[in-house]
């Protein structure tokens, strides 16, 4: 496999904060997005996306060339719950729901297998084709959020003191921390995660990547993917700049906070697969 080129970075511009993985080994490459917990909780001095990202990424290099996305996902998701349990009783710690623990979104490409899997909602391109994925839920709260916000602007406050002062935090935070319940969830809402409970079949999708020329791996902080890292970037200056709030162009839960970068950690590797 030849890496092209690849990128991370952090929405906070600290990249010591990023919550993004990018792993290439001999037999895979994989995107790992650590899921941001809006209680702030840690363990082993880093955030539980950072940490949950992090040991999937170093898990992901000893994995058997050989193996599949449904084992793949089983050894991945029980190496971060060992992981996990081990880091919270070192320091005392405990999570009351196991939506709390720490998570991860997967994309992985199998060298042996030719395929492309993923557990979540990060994006991917192949051979100029893009696979996005979208949680029906989040869509719903990203669309209250810009009707909130249009409330506010149609009552004279200015978006200069919305992005100043997200507002919206109070009202969708509750909302998010109720939807959760639905994380490896096999029904309605439902949605995949790897967090250390067992993720459905139905949220492993497993998708053919046998005579690909060229693949796209990147997170859903960049809200459009395309060809080249430098397009995808631009277009992401782009949006920042003209909608930081991130509730017109392509409405988001959360907007750029006060002091960021960006609205999310972003990764972004393109390459040649074997």
């Amino acid at each position: 496999m030849k890496i092209i080129e690849q990128f991370t970075c952090g929405k906070t511009g600290d990249d010591s904060k990023n919550e993004d993985r990018i792993a290439v080994t001999p037999d895979f490459i994989g995107v790992f997005d650590g899921v941001t917990s809006r209680a702030g909780f840690m363990l082993n001095g880093a955030s539980t996306g950072a940490f949950a990202a992090g040991v999937l990424s170093d898990a992901l290099a000893q994995m058997p060339a050989e193996i599949d996305a449904h084992h793949a996902v089983l050894s991945l998701n029980k190496t971060l719950h060992e992981n996990s349990v081990a880091a919270a009783k070192q320091e005392g710690k405990t999570f009351a729901e196991t939506w709390s623990w720490p998570a991860a979104a997967l994309l992985v490409y199998s060298r042996v297998r030719k395929e492309i899997w993923r557990v979540a909602d990060s994006t991917f391109i192949v051979d100029g084709k893009a696979n996005y994925k979208f949680f029906p839920q989040e869509t719903t709260v990203a669309e209250l959020r810009r009707a909130f916000f249009c409330a506010k602007l149609a009552r004279g406050m200015t978006e200069a003191q919305l992005l100043d002062n997200d507002i919206s935090w109070d009202l969708i935070t509750p909302i998010i921390s109720e939807l959760k319940i639905f994380a490896n969830y096999d029904g309605p809402f439902g949605y995949g995660v790897l967090n250390g409970s067992t993720v459905p079949k139905v949220h492993i999708e497993v998708f053919p990547a046998a005579g690909a020329k060229e693949i796209i791996f990147a997170s859903d902080g960049y809200p459009t993917v395309l060809g080249t890292l430098a397009e995808t970037e631009a277009e992401l200056k782009r949006v920042l700049t003209e909608d930081p709030l991130m509730y017109k162009l392509h409405p988001q839960v959360k907007g750029v906070k006060k002091g960021h970068i960006s609205f999310d950690d972003r990764s972004y590797i393109r390459f040649q697969p074997a």
